[in-house]
């Protein structure tokens, strides 16, 4: 297994709080995080969400170290997304108005019944 090289010095006072763990336990283990919310109403997830750049064994990997820490994930999945190409831009070579984004991967938790929070019950 090849770590990943992503070491990037990271102020996390602008991730929501109730995501701010899981977001550092990812960074911390190499994971390039982009975007992230804890979800609820106002926010732009309706659930708990982080994504990050890797492939799809990342995306296992991820799966599996959040589990171990004690995180309610709820589900995992690679995301593809087509985007369209501003039209106004004259450069372009595509024939094509719409193109395949770099694909990411994405993690939906769970709230948990008995601690109202994404983590197990034994970690609060």
């Amino acid at each position: 297994m090849t770590p990943l090289t992503f070491q990037k010095k990271m102020d996390y006072q602008f991730v929501d709080e109730r995501i701010r763990i899981p977001v550092q336990i990812l960074n911390k283990h190499g994971f390039e995080t982009f975007e992230s919310c804890q979800g609820g109403e106002g926010h732009c997830f309706s659930e708990p969400t982080i994504r990050f750049f890797g492939s799809e064994f990342d995306c296992i990997r991820a799966f599996e170290l959040l589990q171990a820490h004690g995180l309610c994930v709820y589900e995992t999945k690679r995301v593809f997304r087509k985007v369209d190409i501003d039209t106004t831009n004259k450069k372009t070579l595509l024939r094509n108005k719409v193109y395949w984004d770099k694909p990411f991967n994405e993690i939906v938790f769970s709230i948990n019944s008995q601690t109202g929070t994404i983590f197990l019950p034994s970690l609060v």
